[in-house]
């Protein structure tokens, strides 16, 4: 069994951003005479970044569990989806796009996961992402189920060839630790 989270350094800016959209929000709410459109446009602020507040809480609490039959994750509640019962893998990238100024992007990966009325949702701050999107991927081809052509390019990207063979995620990416295809090109992951 593997068990994964996200690591707090890598919630740390979320937390600070949440702090800071709080402190603004609710500074001008108590610095500024109450007004209808003061109260609606920084009520929002203050709500919105509550919520994301919340959001990166949760994700701190999170932890998953893998084994060859089974991913399971704990947080506020616990799901368990046997790899038999995946019906359909999505990975997708968010931010923008690659340059030779910014060769890594500036976005992150999210992968989701559903099968047997279960859904699961993994950002790629968690520790271990790769191996589980490489995972995810062996569960979906031993069931005889296609991948949509966006998840197959953010695949290769990670190093993982969507089709099988080697590369497959076991190793998790091109073992450097920086994702990205094995051959050495940076080409953009596919953002549909």
């Amino acid at each position: 069994m593997k068990l994964f989270r996200y690591p707090p350094r890598a919630l740390y800016g979320d937390y600070l951003r949440s702090a800071a959209g709080l402190f603004v929000g609710f500074g001008v709410l108590l610095a500024v005479p109450p007004s209808p459109a003061v109260l609606a446009i920084f009520g929002s602020i203050a709500a919105l970044f509550a919520v994301f507040g919340l959001r990166t809480a949760l994700r701190h609490k999170l932890r998953v569990a893998v084994t060859g039959d089974e991913i399971a994750c704990r947080g506020v509640t616990t799901k368990v989806m046997p790899w038999s019962r995946i019906e359909a893998m999505k990975l997708r990238y968010f931010g923008a796009r690659r340059s030779k100024w910014r060769p890594s992007g500036s976005g992150f990966m999210q992968l989701t996961l559903k099968g047997g009325g279960i859904a699961m949702t993994f950002e790629s701050s968690i520790d271990g992402f790769d191996w589980l999107a490489g995972q995810a991927a062996m569960a979906m081809r031993s069931r005889g189920l296609a991948l949509d052509p966006a998840t197959s390019s953010n695949l290769i990207e990670l190093g993982i060839d969507p089709a099988g063979g080697e590369g497959d995620g076991a190793a998790g990416g091109r073992g450097d630790g920086t994702g990205g295809s094995p051959d050495g090109c940076d080409s953009p992951p596919n953002v549909l």
